[in-house]
């Protein structure tokens, strides 16, 4: 669990909290972490578990996380100083704004978007986080080859954001066993896992010679990220 400690400095003075203010876009990732390492995204990260575990599992890729909500990505802070890991770096942005101007095109190895919140009531379609504008954008941000990971507790959200990605034509589904290395917990998998509720999982590969994304800044969605 991770516990509301405080921190020993303000926010922005923690060294793996990134302060949008301080910088310009988009960012450079060698400067950023100080070396060239594949650059995998979490987006709407929550509490940090997944990230910390991928950092620590994967010392030689560098893990962003990206949260909206204030209270969850002070704990992923927490969390994250905690660890001591030097390749973990935290920014409390919006998705589609974080993706459309701060991640330079081609350069992420892999999309992590787990369990977001899934606005069923058809009035809140605009608020998923799961839709066509961030599925463009992560086919910007992502290299060739680079892997857009999606899970969900409901699997018709799951369903509709598989056919949703296929219809881009600007990703390839690729298999992804339950027993996979990458397939690492995050504090809604464990939750959701307890309470005895089914996880749906998708894996993507952006396609090779697949249409080249060029996008102006997008207008995020309000409350896109759970």
């Amino acid at each position: 669990m991770t516990r509301n400690r405080p921190l020993p400095a303000p926010l922005e003075e923690i060294p793996c909290v990134l302060v949008p203010g301080r910088l310009t876009p988009p960012f450079d990732w060698h400067a950023v972490f100080g070396r060239a390492g594949e650059v995998e995204i979490e987006i709407g990260c929550g509490k940090g578990r997944y990230l910390a575990e991928a950092a620590r599992l994967r010392p030689g890729s560098d893990l962003v996380g990206v949260e909206r909500a204030g209270k969850w990505f002070r704990r992923a802070v927490q969390r994250a100083h905690r660890s001591g890991l030097p390749n973990i770096r935290l920014l409390q942005a919006d998705a589609f704004d974080f993706l459309a101007r701060w991640v330079p095109p081609g350069s992420a190895a892999a999309i992590h978007v787990y369990f977001p919140d899934p606005w069923p009531k058809q009035r809140h379609g605009k608020r998923r986080l799961l839709q066509p504008a961030l599925y463009r954008l992560a086919a910007r941000a992502l290299a060739t080859a680079g892997r857009l990971c999606l899970a969900s507790d409901v699997e018709p959200y799951l369903r509709n954001a598989v056919e949703e990605v296929a219809a881009t034509g600007l990703f390839n589904p690729e298999a992804w066993p339950e027993d996979a290395p990458d397939r690492l917990p995050t504090e809604f998998a464990v939750k959701y896992a307890r309470e005895g509720r089914p996880l749906f999982y998708a894996r993507f590969v952006r396609g090779a010679g697949m249409e080249t994304i060029q996008l102006p800044v997008v207008a995020s969605p309000a409350g896109e990220e759970s």
